[in-house]
């Protein structure tokens, strides 16, 4: 038996190490993850980042200055729907708290492992990287909280533990929405 075969589930019993069964579990409702050692400090850390982005919206995430600034610019004519691109502009900080709090919730110790799919280290770093734009643009009032190193700590360990061929499968109840 080849390891492809391995892979789609079609082994026998004892076949290559196995000592068991093989099971073929749905797509539906599995899914293949990276498990990641983190710290609750960690993923708090990530927390305050998000409480403090969100205390006050940056210029280009309120609609009505968005607005102004569109008409400054290219006149009332300039048909642009700004609610839609405030959402847009939002994305990555909606998809970074979705992931934060499955994560916050699920750990219930203070070192635990939580689970990241495929492409959530770009979700996190987008976030992470829109944050530092805010905190240099002196004309933000935003500044990144005294905790940020240990934000930056979870994306290290979160970079090195998704450039890895090992993964594990797990129930998607356990995973945040995507």
């Amino acid at each position: 038996m080849r390891i492809v075969d391995l892979m789609l589930g079609k082994s026998e019993p004892g076949e290559h190490g196995i000592e068991g069964k093989s099971y073929a579990l749905p797509k539906e409702t599995h899914d293949f993850v990276y498990p990641i050692a983190v710290r609750r400090e960690e993923v708090e850390a990530f927390g305050d980042l998000l409480e403090a982005a969100g205390d006050g919206p940056s210029g280009e995430t309120d609609p009505e200055e968005l607005q102004a600034v569109i008409d400054d610019v290219g006149g009332e004519d300039a048909d642009i729907d700004t609610d839609a691109l405030v959402e847009r502009l939002q994305r990555p900080q909606n998809a970074a708290a979705s992931v934060i709090e499955t994560w916050s919730e699920g750990l219930e110790r203070d070192i635990g492992v939580v689970y990241a799919r495929r492409g959530t280290r770009q979700v996190l770093v987008e976030f992470v990287k829109r944050c530092k734009d805010r905190d240099e643009d002196s004309s933000d009032s935003f500044e990144l909280p005294e905790n940020f190193q240990d934000a930056a700590a979870l994306l290290k360990r979160l970079e090195e533990g998704t450039d890895t061929q090992y993964r594990a499968v797990v129930h998607t109840d356990l995973l945040p929405e995507e």
